[in-house]
């Protein structure tokens, strides 16, 4: 990352480092030179976490190592994910963290909806806890329906997402 790319701010700095733990805490982003290169961006901005320092400073023979200190920088940043043993409710514990980050602002409403549709929802079909997102979902979804705009339908994700909160325990 060149200095140009680097975050302006603080905050923009931990918004990258939480739009990569979005799709990472589910294994979809596992390139370790993007962790670090977000973790630089983040020490120039200013963020200062003692991990966060760590992946910043990994060298090529060590990129087995950024995985684990991203989860200790997601933690030290206050937004670290701990799913629970059991595969299914890790899975609901994982819609309730995507759920939580679109209602905090922190995740796109549209993102997250599909976020937990495809990851959590598809695989099992319609269930209670997750009742308020698919049927939202479903419903910007049928043909000849009514049309929302964007911003309508930004805020029924954002509806549906803090009543999948309230269903769904912490874990």
């Amino acid at each position: 990352m060149s200095t140009s790319e680097a975050p302006a701010t603080m905050a923009e700095a931990v918004r990258r480092l939480r739009e990569i733990a979005h799709a990472w805490v589910d294994g979809g982003h596992r390139d370790a030179g993007a962790l670090i290169a977000a973790a630089s961006g983040a020490v120039m901005a200013g963020v200062d976490t003692p991990s966060l320092w760590h992946l910043a400073a990994l060298g090529r023979c060590e990129h087995d190592e950024a995985p684990g200190l991203f989860g200790r920088v997601m933690d030290e940043l206050g937004f670290g994910f701990h799913p629970p043993e059991g595969y299914w409710e890790g899975r609901l514990a994982l819609a309730r963290w995507w759920a939580s980050e679109i209602v905090g602002g922190w995740l796109d409403p549209a993102e997250g909806a599909a976020l937990i549709y495809y990851k959590v929802a598809e695989a099992y079909g319609r269930c209670e806890e997750l009742a308020p997102l698919i049927d939202v979902v479903m419903a910007h979804g049928e043909r000849g329906g009514r049309q929302r705009s964007p911003a309508e339908a930004g805020a029924e994700l954002i509806q549906a997402a803090r009543e999948l909160v309230a269903r769904i325990p912490r874990p």
